[in-house]
């Protein structure tokens, strides 16, 4: 009897580190990037309360959606807004005016961008669970509680990952615009359905089958005794 309890203590524990291990939270990856990272300053257009830019960006699948972030310069100070909002395609602009972007963002995040730094690939957390479909990604100034003094500087002409990616800005209007010049945009997270196990927990499954046959080996030679 002592021994199927101790082999039942072991399944229960290894059943609470299966457990444990199950839950563990997969490491972010590259959801969307609109230009691979060049390691060089190219010169910056300056993220401010009238100059918004932004990237559009597809899921095929339901993403956890982990940070926003992009290349930047060294000329940075205080503080600035990255948000997501709704597309209506991959070539579409946001919805309505840009001046009230908190009425269509879907998720958004204040931060400041460390000054002093030549191209610095820089990601900051924003966490949203996201349908496929098609979003975009707008860094600025002055709204969601960023001060309006805020600005950032982002490094253009890198070279674009797959096709041209879908830039936009909105630059002392209420409008969008389109522009090409390769900023780089970043969005990390992981699919939902796609979300990798522990590289261990195969051999801890393995090891708690293992105990259950003991188990069960134990308690028949103790029903046999006892007949």
């Amino acid at each position: 009897m002592k021994r199927i309890l101790s082999n039942t203590r072991i399944l229960a524990a290894t059943t609470g580190l299966l457990a444990s291990a199950a839950i563990m939270p997969a490491q972010a990856s590259v959801v969307y990037q609109s230009t691979a990272y060049s390691g060089m300053d190219t010169g910056d257009y300056i993220l401010s309360s009238n100059n918004f830019m932004g990237a559009a960006f597809q899921l095929t699948t339901a993403t956890k959606i982990t940070g926003i972030g992009a290349q930047f310069g060294a000329n940075n100070g205080g503080a600035i807004f990255g948000t997501i909002v709704p597309l209506a395609s991959l070539t579409a602009f946001p919805a309505g005016s840009s001046a009230d972007l908190s009425s269509i963002s879907l998720a958004s995040t204040v931060f400041s961008v460390p000054s002093g730094t030549t191209a610095l690939d820089f990601v900051t957390p924003l966490s949203v669970t996201l349908n496929a479909g098609s979003y975009g990604v707008i860094f600025g100034a002055g709204q969601f509680g960023s001060t309006a003094s805020g600005f950032a500087g982002l490094g253009g002409y890198n070279t674009p990952t797959g096709t041209s990616p879908e830039l936009f800005r909105s630059f002392f209007s209420t409008d969008w615009t389109r522009f090409d010049d390769n900023i780089r945009i970043v969005v990390e997270g992981n699919s939902i359905s796609t979300v990798p196990l522990p590289a261990g927990l195969p051999l801890m499954a393995a090891g708690l089958g293992v105990l259950g046959l003991l188990g069960a080996r134990h308690y028949r030679r103790g029903d046999a005794t006892i007949g």
